[in-house]
């Protein structure tokens, strides 16, 4: 039986949203059946039908969310989400040119523990150059869900 595991995305320029679409192919390699979803297209009630998150997203600007995606992160940062059930991990993306570096990343990483949930590994900040960061960061997260999931056991 394949296990489920939730990938979220916000992404401006496309680059969160192609690291969510290769953390999904990992984590198939894995046996996981992922859910890809934008966090522009979801509300944060589906992090009750899940047991571990993915959390992908970039900055703009200022500081802000992706385009579109403000309405899910406001709700898991200013309200109170019960999330005692969920293991996450956050990959966030940003331009270190900008005073507010991957700071919708960090809200989110900060929401998401806030909220009960449990940080399965310390959360990856990247500039523009995430290839590499990124390959650590999914090969560390899926070997870390596998661990969890044989304690659970």
């Amino acid at each position: 039986m394949k296990k489920p595991l939730l990938i979220l995305y916000g992404s401006v320029t496309g680059n969160a949203e192609y690291c969510a679409e290769e953390a999904a192919r990992h984590a198939r390699l894995r046996g996981y059946d992922p859910t890809l979803e934008s966090m522009a297209c979801t509300d944060v009630g589906v992090l009750s039908l899940y047991h571990n998150l993915l959390l992908i997203t970039s900055t703009y600007g200022d500081g802000d969310p992706p385009d579109g995606c403000e309405d899910f992160v406001r709700a898991l940062v200013d309200q109170f989400v019960p999330l005692d059930h969920l293991t996450f991990a956050v990959f966030a993306l940003g331009d270190s040119a900008y005073e507010h570096f991957c700071k919708c990343g960090r809200d989110l990483d900060s929401a998401l523990e806030k909220n009960g949930a449990r940080r399965l590994t310390p959360i990856v900040e990247c500039d523009t150059d995430f290839d590499t960061p990124f390959d650590g960061w999914i090969g560390t997260v899926l070997n870390g869900l596998a661990i969890d999931h044989l304690e659970q056991l």
